[in-house]
């Protein structure tokens, strides 16, 4: 095993600066960002918010328009479902797309990358994702009818989400710059216990559950909104609290099955490759964390501010 190898297997400190160049490690942060804001800038939210909104929700419950207030008709049973439905159809929103930039680092969070750790870490992921939804539904549920709809007025929920995300976004170029290594002088300042809790597999993964679990707080998707009224109109924050779970394990659904898919079909070969390349796991991962990072600051944040987004539709592409 030479030096390089033998540093990496010892320590998670910085691994990308031991075997990337500063220049390499600009270039490829430089990379996930143009990825990020380029995807950002051509998104059609026309397109996908009408694919959750139509074939979704409109072919599975019906148009939520409709349902959001009809609590007292449809009841509890209904709400879960409806609930499910809410997470679903948010899957591809420009509020909930970056969830797949966790994927590369859920899957290789653990260095052993076995498939029981990957599986530990995910566990662990949703475990954050559905305990910050059931935090967010009883606030939802205290709200009641009323105050539910001032709460989800259409400026006030999009200057919410614009909040929210651009935060969102800052804290994952933040946390991909860290793993190159370009704040390795603020990280030396830290205790070691500090760091050490931090590098932690488990620990990476509960903080991306925990991102994502937010992301339903600044959620400003008509279908969501809906659920949200249906939700609050039952005036008990108990069973909003326990219906937003649902929600978040829907949100989730899709990232599941191919977060299960990468694991068990490939998971040999992702063992093999952690185990030759140590590397080129923590790139992957660091990188996707620049693109997501980059989307929801562009999209939510500059774009929004200063009207230098949807690129598509000022160029004609898209109507």
């Amino acid at each position: 095993m030479n030096e390089r190898h033998a540093i990496t297997a010892d320590t998670d400190d910085s691994p990308l600066a031991l075997w990337y160049p500063m220049r390499k490690r600009i270039y490829w942060a430089l990379i996930g960002i143009a990825v990020g804001v380029f995807i950002a800038g051509f998104w059609n939210y026309k397109l996908v918010d009408g694919f959750g909104n139509e074939i979704v929700a409109g072919h599975t419950i019906g148009k939520t328009s409709e349902l959001a207030g009809a609590y007292g008709e449809r009841g509890l049973g209904f709400g879960f479902l409806f609930a499910s439905v809410a997470g679903l159809a948010a899957t591809f929103t420009a509020c909930n797309c970056v969830v797949f930039a966790m994927i590369p680092g859920l899957a290789c969070a653990d260095r052993r990358l076995s498939r029981s750790a990957a599986l530990r870490a995910f566990g662990v992921f949703a475990f954050a994702v559905v305990a910050v939804c059931l935090l967010y539904g009883l606030y939802i549920g205290s709200l009641g009818a009323a105050g539910i709809e001032a709460f989800t007025d259409r400026s006030v929920r999009l200057g919410r989400a614009q909040i929210t995300f651009t935060s969102l976004g800052v804290v994952m170029v933040a946390w991909g710059a860290l793993a190159f290594g370009f704040m390795d002088g603020l990280k030396s300042r830290l205790p070691a216990g500090l760091r050490s809790f931090f590098a932690r597999p488990l620990t990476q993964a509960g903080i991306m559950g925990t991102m994502v679990g937010i992301f339903s707080v600044g959620r400003p998707f008509p279908v969501f909104r809906d659920f949200l009224v249906y939700a609050a109109s039952s005036g008990n924050p108990l069973y909003a609290s326990l219906a937003m779970g649902v929600q978040g394990l829907g949100q989730i659904a899709f990232m599941v099955l191919l977060f299960l898919c990468l694991v068990y079909a490939f998971g040999s070969r992702l063992l093999r490759w952690a185990a030759q390349r140590p590397h080129q796991p923590r790139l992957v991962s660091s990188v996707a964390l620049f693109i997501g990072g980059a989307y929801f600051i562009y999209y939510w944040g500059l774009a929004r501010a200063l009207d230098i987004g949807s690129w598509g539709f000022k160029l004609g592409w898209y109507h």
